[in-house]
């Protein structure tokens, strides 16, 4: 199961510990909501010519694993990480 959303998303740059290249279609990083410690996978909805570069701010649609349903609502907040660094962080504009 999943859930589908639309989000406002701060990718980090690499001084701030973000990613040190550029990225597209394939990223999945872990998702974790700001008032839980639950982890989610997911997956983003990137066309295949877009390119993201650390440090980009914008709206995303993506792919929530599981069932994250208390914590989905619009206007909740979230990291997400690779590994144990944090990449970004984001706001749900919209479930879709």
């Amino acid at each position: 199961m999943f859930i589908e959303i639309a989000a406002q998303i701060n990718f980090l740059n690499s001084d701030e510990g973000g990613k040190n290249v550029p990225f597209g279609q394939g990223l999945s990083p872990k998702l974790v909501f700001k008032t839980s410690t639950k982890e989610y996978f997911t997956e983003f909805n990137i066309e295949d010519s877009k390119i993201i570069f650390p440090g980009e701010q914008l709206k995303l649609e993506l792919k929530i694993k599981g069932e994250p349903c208390i914590f989905i609502h619009k206007g909740a907040s979230f990291d997400l990480f690779e590994g144990e660094n944090t990449i970004g962080s984001g706001t749900i504009m919209e479930i879709l």
